[in-house]
C-alpha cells in the first residue's frame, strides 16, 4: 500500500491542481495514451487531499480514514449521504470497508441501500447511507456474533430471521442485521413480513405503533404467536393504502401510535373484516387497521358490533 502523503493545505492543492490541469490542457495532444494517465494520476492525487484538507478546515481533521467518515456521519445524522461523499471525506476508494467496521466494531446503525427496506421507512438508492442516531449501540457487538452463527446454521432464511428475533426478543434490532442473517439483501423484509402478516409474530416497526423507533428498527415484542399461522400474503401497496386510509388510528378505539408507552406498548395491526380463513380477501375494503389490544380482544369475540360498522362503512365507500 502507498504511503499517506502528508497533508497539504486547501490554497496550495488547489494551484497545483489549476497548474497541473493547465499543462495537461497544453500538452495533451501530443502525450501517448499512458502518459495522459499518469498526468491525470496526479491531478486525481491532489484533488483526494483536496477534500480531505477541505473537511479539515470545517473541523473533521484527523488522519484516520474511519474517524473521518465516523464524524462526517455524525455531523450529518439522519441525512441521506451518497457514496462520492464517502469517498471526498475519507479520501480512500474502499470505504465501504469502514461503514461496516463502523456498524460491527463500534455499534452505529448505518442504513444502506444495499439492504432496501422501504416497509421500516428506508428508501435509499444502492449507493446511498444514512446514520441512524449519533449514539452508538453498546449491545451490537453481541448481536453480530449472534448474526454470524445463525447465518451458518442449515435452516431457511425465514427461520434464520426468527431465530434472530427470538435471540433478540424484546430488543432493537436493525435491517442491515436481519439482511445479514438472512444472507439475502433484497429479501429479508419479505421475511419479516411473513413472519408477522402469516406467522403470526408480533414484529413491531415505527410504522406499526412503535414511534420510539427509528427507520430500518424492529422488535420481536413476544416470542409466543399472537396468531395462528394461516395465509394472509396481504400485498405492500395495499397495507399502505389501507394505513393510510385509517390514518394509523385504530378503528376500534381510536389509540394512535403517537401514544404509545412502554406502559402500553401496543402497536398498529391489520384485521379482516371477513376472516382470512374463511376466504376473506386481502383487499382494502375487508382490512382495516386496528391495535394489537383490540386485535386480542376483537378474536376473543368482543367489538362485533364495531367490526360490523366498520365493514358496512367500507363495503359503501370503498371501491377496491
Amino acid at each position: 500500500m502507498a504511503k499517506r502523503r502528508q497533508p497539504q493545505s486547501v490554497d496550495w492543492l488547489i494551484k497545483q491542481i489549476d497548474s497541473q490541469l493547465k499543462k495537461f490542457g497544453r500538452d495533451r495532444h501530443g502525450l501517448t495514451l499512458r502518459e495522459k494517465v499518469v498526468s491525470l494520476t496526479k491531478v486525481h492525487e491532489n484533488f483526494r487531499d483536496l477534500g480531505v484538507s477541505a473537511v479539515a478546515e470545517s473541523g473533521i481533521d484527523d488522519r484516520n480514514a474511519r474517524e473521518r467518515i465516523r464524524l462526517y456521519l455524525i455531523e450529518c445524522v439522519g441525512t441521506v449521504i451518497d457514496s462520492v461523499e464517502l469517498q471526498v471525506v475519507s479520501g480512500i476508494a474502499e470505504f465501504a470497508r469502514r461503514i461496516r467496521e463502523l456498524r460491527i466494531e463500534s455499534g452505529y446503525q448505518i442504513a444502506s441501500g444495499a439492504s432496501p427496506d422501504p416497509g421500516a421507512g428506508i428508501e435509499l438508492k444502492p449507493d446511498q447511507y444514512l446514520l441512524v442516531t449519533a449514539e452508538p449501540d453498546p449491545d451490537v457487538a453481541r448481536r453480530w456474533h449472534v448474526a454470524n452463527r445463525i447465518r451458518r446454521s442449515g435452516v431457511g432464511s425465514r427461520q434464520r430471521v426468527l431465530r434472530f428475533l427470538m435471540e433478540n426478543a424484546g430488543k432493537v434490532v436493525t435491517t442491515e442485521e436481519l439482511a445479514y442473517v438472512a444472507k439475502d439483501a433484497k429479501e429479508f423484509a419479505r421475511r419479516v413480513r411473513e413472519l408477522r402478516t402469516e406467522q403470526g409474530y408480533l414484529v413491531a416497526t415505527r410504522f406499526t405503533g412503535r414511534p420510539d423507533l427509528s427507520v430500518g428498527q424492529y422488535v420481536l415484542q413476544s416470542t409466543e404467536r399472537v396468531a395462528e399461522p394461516h395465509d394472509r400474503r396481504i400485498p405492500d401497496d395495499v397495507q399502505k393504502s389501507v394505513y393510510t386510509r385509517d390514518q394509523n388510528t385504530c378503528r376500534i378505539c381510536g389509540w394512535v401510535r403517537e401514544r404509545w408507552s412502554v406502559a402500553d406498548p401496543r402497536i398498529l395491526e391489520l384485521h379482516h373484516l371477513d376472516q382470512h380463513q374463511k376466504g376473506g380477501a386481502n383487499k382494502a375494503k375487508n382490512l382495516a387497521v386496528i391495535c394489537s389490544k383490540c386485535h386480542d380482544e376483537v378474536h376473543a369475540g368482543k367489538h362485533a358490533k364495531t367490526v360490523a360498522k366498520v365493514r358496512e362503512h367500507l363495503c359503501r365507500t370503498s371501491s377496491l
